[in-house]
């Protein structure tokens, strides 16, 4: 009950925080010479980022990026655990998107669950359907095969950063750089402090050329 009357008063006032993010962005584009956004933010916030949530720029309507971007070109976007909500079909439609308004030098940094990792309690947890918080809602499970095959579809070339090989074997690879950070990643998540890769992600950065 409480849940649906916080849902209910948010809807009521997403207008007014679309207004705010409008004049936000407008401050944001003129005080930076690269346009680097997080996308599902939710409430993240790093230095030299814009924030956007789904009410504020859905990632599969053109007309979104049409009415917030413009004329202006995106050079970084960071998704981190994003993705796994979205359906096939949307990530192909935002990808289509993304391309419309990507810089020459765009790179995008994704973080997903990681399908190849080799726990299996880790697996059940984040499948879709699976035990974890918020796999309910979780629409794939991919693997650095897959999510470089699906972005392939509409041209973008993969990098793969961190990830686990189909052979269970784990790749480390992130570090903290100018391309966006994942706090569940290796190094950042605490849950890794014994040096052991308990908990991490999928990581893999894609430009288009």
């Amino acid at each position: 009950m409480i849940k649906k009357f916080k849902q209910l008063v948010f809807r009521g006032l997403i207008p007014f925080l679309k207004l705010f993010k409008m004049a936000e962005w407008h401050i944001y584009k003129n005080s930076h010479d690269t346009i680097k956004i997080v996308v599902g933010a939710g409430g993240t916030s790093f230095p030299g980022w814009l924030q956007t949530d789904i009410w504020h720029l859905n990632l599969t309507k053109e007309e979104d990026f049409r009415r917030i971007f413009g004329s202006r070109k995106i050079d970084n976007i960071l998704a981190e655990h994003v993705l796994e909500h979205l359906t096939e079909h949307d990530i192909l439609a935002m990808l289509r998107n993304i391309k419309k308004y990507a810089s020459e030098n765009f790179r995008m940094r994704v973080a997903v669950p990681d399908g190849f990792h080799g726990d299996e309690n880790y697996i059940e947890a984040v499948r879709p359907g699976g035990s974890g918080e918020g796999s309910d809602d979780h629409k794939n499970l991919f693997t650095y095969l897959t999510l470089q095959e699906l972005f392939a579809r509409e041209g973008f070339k993969a990098h793969p950063v961190e990830y686990w090989d189909e052979q269970r074997v784990f790749h480390k690879g992130y570090k903290e750089d100018a391309h966006g950070y994942i706090s569940r990643s290796f190094i950042n998540d605490e849950r890794n402090a014994d040096g052991k890769p308990h908990y991490t992600s999928l990581i893999m950065d894609f430009t288009l050329r």
